[in-house]
């Protein structure tokens, strides 16, 4: 239990805090290894944040409990889905589809594996690339009829 807190605390203090307003629109961003790319997005009044960095900056201990890698060779793409105040919604809330691609290869779909803690659900998945890469992420939510795309670019630069 003190684990899943404290990756979720973990990927959440990784992940780049957006400054504008949430939006249906696709958002866009790109940035370099020493910071994070993200992008928000509003799906009828849900909230989700996506976000990557590399997983050789996560904690060891609890990277190994949720099978992450952490050597130099890999982004951590972080989903975060809440209600406007923050709060946890039902797992089921939003569907997600993700896709990425280590440029200059094609976009490929990406599994997102759900991790619940204290009724939040976050997801996560691991892309694999050699660096120097950029990583480019599109992650689709869905709401009933309500949709919304978030793209951007994370560079994975060698330690």
């Amino acid at each position: 239990m003190i684990a899943r807190i404290f990756l979720t605390t973990s990927l959440l203090v990784l992940a780049a805090c957006s400054g504008g307003h949430p939006s249906t629109q696709a958002s866009a961003a790109t940035t370099n290894a020493n910071a994070n790319a993200s992008a928000e997005a509003n799906v009828d009044g849900v909230v989700v944040h996506a976000s990557a960095a590399p997983t050789a900056r996560l904690n060891t201990i609890t990277a190994s409990r949720y099978g992450i890698p952490v050597d130099g060779d890999a982004l951590l793409l972080l989903v975060t889905v809440r209600d406007s105040h923050g709060d946890g919604v039902p797992a089921n809330a939003v569907q997600l589809t993700a896709q990425s691609a280590v440029l200059p290869d094609a976009p490929a779909p990406l599994s997102l594996r759900a991790i619940t803690t204290n009724g939040m659900t976050d997801y996560i998945a691991v892309v694999s690339a050699k660096p120097p890469a950029s990583v480019q992420f599109k992650i689709d939510a869905r709401k009933g009829s309500a949709t919304a795309t978030m793209a951007f670019t994370q560079d994975l630069l060698p330690r």
